[in-house]
């Protein structure tokens, strides 16, 4: 399994073949088989939705123990730089992207999806299980359970989806702290009935993109712009706006 999805990403992006000549990728490599060996490779599908599927843990803490465990075997330099570029661009000319806006980015790692808002003058900060040492633009914290003022972001921004423990959790804490007026921005890598696969740190799971902007229809967000992209990474850029968002609190 874990072979099969690493040549499909080294098919999407032959780059990664000097991944192979990197002992950290290596040691990355046999920290996901000892996790696997203990807690298995198991998922199910979500309560009353077939089409998204959540990794099943023997607690919270191991899920925790499971994201802190990515970023150590990271080299995100080059990721850092490409990203910041590109998703600057997405962003740029966004209505709701604005000078002085307040931003938090969710599952943000080392912070580049904060630079790339800092760029466009806003105002954000990160919020990650394990930002790494010495971060200026992340704070430790889990983005289920964040320390933020309800009704105090104008922009919430994820590309870290697909790490959540719980997603009905995550959409409440998203109502929670958007301001009124306020807006969600994922970017979604596609399902995997789009040719896609969640990698070895995934937790939730999607068949197609279209499931996940249902699931957050539901919850009473209404997508008001979508485009695909392929870079870093092929997937799409869903912004929404939160409908009626006082009678939700």
């Amino acid at each position: 399994m874990l072979i099969r999805d690493e040549l499909k990403k080294v098919d999407r992006s032959p780059g990664r073949w000097r991944e192979i000549f990197r002992p950290r990728r290596w040691r990355q490599f046999f920290s996901i088989l000892f996790f696997q060996s203990r807690a298995g490779n198991r998922w199910k599908s979500a309560p009353g939705a077939p089409a998204l599927k959540q990794r099943e843990y023997s607690s919270y803490e191991q899920y925790v123990a499971h994201q802190q465990s990515k970023f150590q075997y990271l080299d995100l330099a080059e990721y850092d730089a490409n990203y910041r570029r590109v998703l600057k661009e997405r962003l740029d000319g966004l209505p709701f992207v604005r000078r002085g806006a307040n931003v938090l980015c969710l599952g943000a790692r080392q912070g580049t999806e904060v630079k790339a808002f800092l760029d466009l003058c806003c105002f954000a900060v990160g919020l990650d299980l394990n930002p790494g040492e010495n971060n200026p633009f992340v704070l430790q914290g889990d983005f289920h359970h964040t320390p933020f003022a309800s009704e105090s972001v104008d922009i919430v921004f994820t590309n870290s989806f697909d790490h959540a423990f719980d997603a009905e959790k995550l959409i409440a804490e998203i109502k929670r702290l958007l301001k009124p007026g306020g807006a969600l921005i994922i970017e979604a890598s596609r399902g995997e009935a789009e040719s896609s696969a969640p990698d070895a740190y995934a937790s939730f799971w999607w068949q197609r993109v279209d499931d996940l902007v249902a699931l957050l229809t539901a919850h009473g967000f209404k997508p008001v712009r979508r485009n695909s992209f392929n870079e870093p990474w092929p997937g799409e850029q869903i912004c929404f706006e939160l409908q009626n968002p006082t009678s939700s609190r």
